[in-house]
């Protein structure tokens, strides 16, 4: 599993695996591309959005699709998610890889709730960006998860 903290990707060898004949240890780093026409090539990729992609967040297992991940291009988050210039993802390999992050399950999923409503509106730019902090019983540190995943403004 891979651990994100920071917007740094770090091993993470003590995390338990919950199904160990389905699932393999992994780190992803991140892989940056200057060519902006290459990087809308693999935003428009129809295999890249179709993907389920399976997260551990803060200990609680969710799914949701690649695109719901990359609706935001150019964010942190989608960067770790996008299919890498050889038509490879990162993540898809002979096992299925599970995702750590170390966030609030709680927060973590009221921003992907608001990531599958971005991905209803047309290409969205970063001054266009409004992601809402949940309720002030969960608010405590959304804004630094923003920022951690490059979904601020």
């Amino acid at each position: 599993m891979a651990v994100v903290r920071n917007r740094n990707v770090i091993s993470s060898e003590n995390i338990a695996n919950t199904d160990d004949d389905h699932m393999s240890n992994s780190v992803i780093g991140h892989e940056y591309s200057d060519d902006l026409e290459d990087m809308e090539d693999i935003y428009e990729s129809e295999s890249s959005s179709d993907d389920i992609i399976e997260l551990n967040v803060g200990g609680q297992k969710m799914v949701t699709y690649r695109s719901t991940l990359t609706a935001v291009p150019n964010s942190g988050l989608a960067l770790l998610f996008i299919k890498d210039l050889k038509n490879k993802t990162k993540l898809k390999r002979k096992h299925k890889k599970i995702k750590f992050f170390d966030y609030n399950p709680i927060q973590f999923a009221y921003l992907l709730d608001q990531l599958r409503s971005m991905k209803l509106m047309p290409k969205i730019s970063a001054y266009e960006l409004n992601i809402v902090a949940p309720p002030a019983d969960v608010r405590f540190n959304f804004s630094t998860m923003v920022f951690e995943l490059g979904l601020n403004r």
